[in-house]
């Protein structure tokens, strides 16, 4: 089981996925993570190297419409 979401930035939707699920730890810095960034590129980069850090597998996706 992971962890899923689906944000909502500056520049249109992006869902993105982590595998294992994240820890309370990890969820407060992908959330801070989240208020400092504004488009889907710096989402996703920023996810991306932490789930690198935090050893977790991590799929990011644009939502069309």
């Amino acid at each position: 089981m992971g962890t899923g979401l689906q944000l909502l930035m500056r520049d249109g939707a992006v869902k993105v996925a982590f595998h294992p699920r994240l820890t309370v730890d990890q969820y407060a810095e992908l959330m801070a993570i989240v208020e400092r960034v504004s488009t889907q590129a710096e989402l996703c980069k920023a996810a991306e190297a932490a789930a690198k850090r935090w050893g977790c597998e991590f799929e990011c996706d644009t939502i069309g419409v």
